[in-house]
């Protein structure tokens, strides 16, 4: 066969590398559909269980109905009237505890997972003492005062994951109800504590124990001067979000343990809360009140290892390997004097770009790591076979399939360690660059115009 010259086989390469482009967008459409999928699905079940959940609370409000007297002028003659005036007294506690466990339970949507969780918290709600929800003092003009039970106020962002809710007051248990209009949330429970103003007037404390179910984050909202969480969860990889990260940490293949800190000092959630504030999670941080949000803190339950969106990244790689793989051929061409035709080009590129799909597919049913493995072996044992008759023997195939092993094994570790995909692929680059450029130093290219 003649040989082909260096421009018709530039031109050659360049058609086959835009067909190989087209087919590894195809690839990608079809991994981006399935990270959709996977959304779709988490989407489904926030819709059929509960959404993220962040908790919020406790505070205590309490209302009061004070009689004012007045001396007001009738017909010329001064009377006494007396009219009754609403007063809403509030307080938020000094310091808050949490102490946490969650469970994970995962939720499939066909073949999408979903990580669902069951948390146990127990909050220990303290006061050093509760002056600002003592009864007002009668005193001119004011001549009677009425006042209800105090109240404790506390919210989560997605009510139907409510399992149980129980509130300890100093006197026991109490009765909780939902709100939908409280003093400090938009909608919320709360539950009448049987407090009178001389013990309010003095340190007391609230416990909270609340069951929940939720979808892929928690959250916790700091109301308190000084506020603790303690969560413990058999989730080997979390991410930690909000305003604020924890002060220890520790994670395990059997879960991890946080511990948060926060101080008033440091939040400005007590200086947000007001009345029909609504807890919210679109993601772990936020927590609406109007236009605000009030800082929350927590922890995202995420799996690293999310084969559709891994699929997706390999994906982004393929045309690098491609030409990498071109390249090493073209330098057999040029070394060896053995002509490769464009088609024998594309259905190489082609084999290379299988490897994407097989990859993703493989992935949806089996491990990541055995898709990858499976997948890799295949189109590597593929090409070995096909470049052994394209390039006359074993000799200038094997040489072909060991660095094709060596491009896989370079993208797993890639993919595996999203900080240094740059630098590794950098050095790669470069290393086959100066490969190139070392091994070809003596060729003669004006020469490779001429005929067979």
């Amino acid at each position: 066969m003649r040989r082909f010259s260096l421009l018709v086989k530039a031109v050659s390469l360049a058609a086959v590398l835009l067909v190989l482009m087209m087919g590894l967008s195809m690839i990608g459409g079809l991994a981006n559909e399935r990270v959709a999928y996977r959304a779709q699905a988490a989407a489904s079940v926030r819709e059929s269980l509960a959404g993220q959940q962040v908790l919020a609370g406790a505070a205590m409000s309490r209302h009061c109905t004070t009689t004012v007297e007045s001396r007001v002028e009738r017909d010329k003659k001064v009377v006494t009237e007396r009219h009754d005036e609403q007063v809403v007294l509030k307080s938020l506690p000094q310091s808050a505890v949490w102490t946490a466990t969650s469970m994970l339970e995962p939720r499939y949507r066909g073949l999408y997972k979903v990580n669902s969780f069951n948390l146990d918290a127990k909050g220990d709600i303290e006061w050093t003492a509760g002056t600002d929800l003592v009864a007002p003092v009668v005193a001119a003009p004011v001549v009677a005062v009425r006042c209800d039970l105090p109240r404790v106020e506390f919210a989560v962002s997605d009510a139907r994951g409510v399992r149980g809710i129980k509130v300890i007051g100093p006197k026991g248990a109490e009765n909780v109800v939902a709100s939908t209009n409280g003093e400090f949330f938009k909608t919320g429970f709360e539950a009448a504590i049987d407090l009178d103003d001389a013990t309010l007037q003095k340190p007391f404390r609230i416990q909270l124990d609340v069951q929940l179910v939720g979808t892929e984050a928690l959250g916790f909202v700091a109301l308190g001067h000084e506020n603790t969480v303690s969560l413990t969860s058999d989730w080997a990889h979390p991410s930690f979000s909000g305003a604020f990260l924890p002060m220890t940490r520790s994670a395990s293949d059997k879960g991890f343990q946080a511990k948060w800190s926060v101080s008033s000092l440091a939040s400005n959630a007590r200086g947000q809360i007001g009345k029909n504030a609504s807890v919210c999670a679109e993601n772990i941080g936020l927590s609406r009140q109007g236009g605000q949000c009030l800082q929350s803190f927590g922890v995202d339950f995420i799996d690293p290892v999310n084969p559709a969106s891994l699929s997706d990244r390999a994906t982004k790689y393929g045309i690098l390997f491609i030409v990498l793989t071109f390249a090493g051929i073209v330098l057999l061409e040029v070394l060896k004097g053995q002509a490769v035709h464009p088609v024998q080009y594309l259905l190489i590129g082609a084999a290379m770009a299988v490897f994407f799909l097989l990859l993703l597919s493989l992935s949806e049913h089996i491990a990541f790591i055995k898709a990858y493995v499976t997948a890799a072996v295949a189109c590597v044992a593929l090409l070995t076979v096909y470049a052994k008759a394209v390039l006359g023997g074993w000799q200038r195939a094997l040489p072909m399939s060991a660095g094709l092993a060596v491009l896989y094994c370079v993208l797993y570790m890639v993919l595996q360690s999203e900080q240094h995909a740059l630098l590794a692929g950098s050095l790669l680059v470069f290393a086959v660059l100066a490969g190139v450029m070392l091994l070809t130093r003596h060729v003669k290219w004006g020469g490779l115009n001429e005929g067979a």
